[in-house]
């Protein structure tokens, strides 16, 4: 309880740039848990890239589906929904899975510019409530006399704000950092996939064109 009275306080002297800050911390914090549950149901991660990469050189295409459609994530929904493509694409088959793969990145970038946008305003929110704070102290100094205790209360204003406003730049920076990895590694298995897909069964109907020949 005195926890939360103290942080009370310490908000209530930051003064009125102290809400906007409330507001970017409460957005980086949201943006962060909503893109961690986001990941963990779209990303197929490395092993499954590993396992699908290997199976799919070893031209063993029903073991490479039947992993596929048991593994979770948009990769491997992707691959399931290639392999079992009724239409041969030919050589518009690179292009289709490429277009599929940077549709699953921007959607696992999504709100990520939101995040830059809290990391840059919560430091300047900080330096003006700073400026605001500086400018009741100076105004105080004026009227000394009358109101003494007003200096240190601007002088407060302007610390806790400061203070605030790195806090959450920093908190959003962390996050940011953690989710750009995330989706940095998610792109690689990606790229990896398409690459895999588009040689393995292109390389598939060509074999099957040429025993049709035949």
């Amino acid at each position: 309880m005195n926890i939360f009275g103290g942080a009370l306080d310490y908000f209530v002297k930051g003064g009125p740039c102290m809400w906007p800050l409330l507001l970017c911390s409460i957005g980086a914090i949201a943006i962060g848990v909503e893109r961690y549950l986001y990941f963990k149901k779209a990303m197929s991660g490395t092993e499954f890239t590993v396992t699908f990469v290997r199976l799919m050189n070893d031209f063993n295409l029903v073991a490479a589906d039947d992993l596929a459609t048991k593994s979770q994530g948009e990769g491997a929904q992707m691959c399931h929904e290639i392999l079992n493509m009724e239409e041969d694409m030919g050589s518009r088959l690179e292009s289709f899975v490429y277009a599929k793969v940077d549709r699953v990145i921007d959607a696992l970038e999504n709100k990520l510019d939101y995040l830059g946008v809290i990391i840059g305003l919560a430091p300047m929110l900080g330096l003006l409530g700073t400026i605001t704070g500086m400018i009741s102290s100076f105004n105080a100094l004026n009227e000394r006399t009358q109101n003494p205790m007003a200096v240190t209360s601007g002088i407060g204003e302007a610390l806790i704000t400061t203070v605030f406003g790195l806090c959450i730049a920093i908190m959003g920076m962390c996050i940011h950092a953690y989710l750009a990895g995330k989706i940095k590694t998610e792109t690689l298995n990606l790229y990896e996939l398409a690459t895999t897909l588009s040689d393995i069964v292109q390389a598939k109907n060509d074999m099957y064109e040429k025993i049709e020949k035949q």
